[in-house]
């Protein structure tokens, strides 16, 4: 099954992303930084990821 990938918000450098992904009927975060991809995770788990790592405040919308 192909996944549909849509870049949700990121840090004004691109150093952290976090993309939407969609496979079939199962929607999902993505958190990419660096080499680091965390997969399969809810908005919960993005925002506690993004205030631990400190940059929670400075994400903005993907273009």
């Amino acid at each position: 099954m192909i996944e549909k990938v849509t870049p949700a918000m990121q840090t004004a450098d691109g150093e952290w992303r976090v993309d939407l992904v969609t496979r079939g009927q199962s929607t999902w975060y993505r958190i990419v930084h660096g080499d680091d991809v965390l997969d399969w995770l809810s908005i919960t788990s993005v925002e506690r990821i993004l205030d631990e790592a400190g940059v929670r405040d400075q994400m903005e919308a993907a273009a």
